[in-house]
């Protein structure tokens, strides 16, 4: 469906929702800008965090649901199963009302007694488990609620529950002022065994967010796959295709970060530790029992971390994000025949790689890193030391490839100079070693 003229299509202020099981969509222009009988959802969520059950208890604008009345709660609903969702058309939510109308009714903290409400969130496209939502139009979500909002805001374009698929064909935006109370999501699902592909363009462009993730699962199994454009400019933590157990991941499009370099550590305080740091793939692993499938990336990822004077020393920026956890070692695959570029301006001297490892563990987590075909611009690992980092960990060059490109290519390059570790973690003796040297190959 066409939408480059979106005046030609008609205009409703009213939302789309259907039950479990039946089918909706969208060729029409929904726009959202306040709370009202028929676009909001007070919702009982229970979500999956690296194998974790989490509860709670929120509420939500939507433009398209599959939503269930719940039985023992009157006015409260459930995501309904077995949805189909469509968007050929054009969605719109601002979120600056619907924080007016409920910033009162948010708890202060998670456990806190008064509030009713652990957040205020949007649903542009959102249904239960066995689902599939599809969006070939235009998604545009307004995080207006003021730049000094402190109501904690989970904004969530396209969400579905276990065994789900969601697929962006079209364009997704996430713009606005934000806040640093604000949690931003392009398709973050908490879920275990989805399928997530984006073949389109998505947009984040905020001032402040607490963090930012933008194709992302924190269940076990399912796949992510990029073969679009992503294009992110935020405060804040970064993790752009994330994953939290043993998911898939391929990125064949293109990953495009800057990162304006400020992190309020006090607004995330349930996240590890935030040491300055830009990498294009991260793995904040403790050794693992599940067989982890490897991190590939075939097409772009840039990630630059713009400084400035209002810059904080705990600036966070992911290309790919993979935390894992577990009792066991396994080990961890990582390719890179595509482009991988990471960059920093500023005033302060930000940690940067192409691959990091532990860097933001406080403990010393060794788990073997198998690094396969690598391609990379030619230059003095030893001096840049922004190729391969780590606090903790052991890379294995036993199928290790190194494709030099560029000017530079006549420096000698050994494996001792690609990996650098961390001072502080040398000096506490974290586990650090390169093994199998001798299978290194450089061309």
């Amino acid at each position: 469906m066409d939408i480059s003229n979106k005046s030609t299509l008609t205009c409703t202020n009213e939302s789309i929702r259907v039950g479990g099981g039946e089918y909706g969509v969208n060729r029409g222009h929904i726009v959202i800008d306040k709370p009202q009988i028929g676009n909001i959802a007070d919702i009982q969520e229970q979500a999956i965090a690296a194998g974790q059950v989490l509860n709670g208890r929120n509420i939500a604008l939507y433009g398209m649901a599959a939503l269930v009345d719940d039985a023992e709660n009157p006015g409260r609903h459930h995501l309904a199963p077995n949805a189909t969702l469509i968007n050929e058309g054009v969605i719109e939510i601002h979120l600056r009302e619907m924080v007016e109308a409920y910033k009162e009714q948010i708890k202060a903290t998670p456990d806190a007694e008064k509030g009713l409400y652990r957040f205020i969130k949007c649903f542009a496209m959102a249904a239960g488990k066995d689902s599939m939502l599809i969006n070939e139009g235009l998604i545009r979500i307004y995080f207006d609620q003021g730049l000094d909002s402190d109501t904690p805001v989970y904004g969530e374009t396209l969400l579905a529950g276990e065994d789900s698929t969601i697929i962006n064909n079209g364009e997704i935006e996430l713009i606005g002022e934000g806040s640093y109370a604000t949690q931003a999501r392009a398709i973050a699902v908490p879920a275990n065994n989805m399928t997530i592909i984006n073949n389109g363009k998505i947009t984040l462009d905020m001032e402040r967010a607490s963090t930012v993730r933008i194709l992302a699962t924190t269940g076990l199994g399912g796949v992510i796959a990029n073969y679009g454009t992503i294009r992110v400019k935020s405060s804040g933590r970064i993790m752009t295709i994330a994953r939290f157990a043993n998911t898939h991941i391929l990125n064949e499009g293109t990953v495009d970060i800057v990162s304006k370099a400020r992190y309020i550590e006090q607004k995330v305080s349930f996240l590890f530790q935030s040491y300055p740091l830009a990498c294009a793939f991260y793995e904040h692993s403790f050794p693992n029992a599940t067989p982890v499938p490897p991190i590939i990336n075939k097409g772009i990822v840039k990630v630059h971390l713009e400084g400035s004077e209002e810059s904080t020393p705990h600036a966070v920026a992911f290309g790919i994000y993979s935390e894992m956890v577990g009792p066991e070692k396994q080990v961890h695959r990582m390719e890179n025949t595509g482009t991988i570029t990471v960059t920093k301006s500023g005033p302060y001297d930000f940690l940067t790689a192409e691959v990091g490892a532990n860097v933001q563990s406080a403990k010393d987590f060794p788990y073997p890193i198998e690094i396969g075909e690598w391609h990379t611009t030619a230059r003095n690992f030893a001096q840049t030391r922004d190729l391969f980092v780590c606090r903790s960990g052991i890379f294995d060059f036993s199928h290790a490839h190194l494709y030099l490109e560029g000017d530079g290519n006549t420096i000698n390059v050994e494996a001792k100079d690609m990996v650098y570790q961390e001072e502080k973690a040398s000096l506490r003796g974290d586990t650090f070693q390169i093994v199998h040297a001798e299978g290194l190959v450089i061309d």
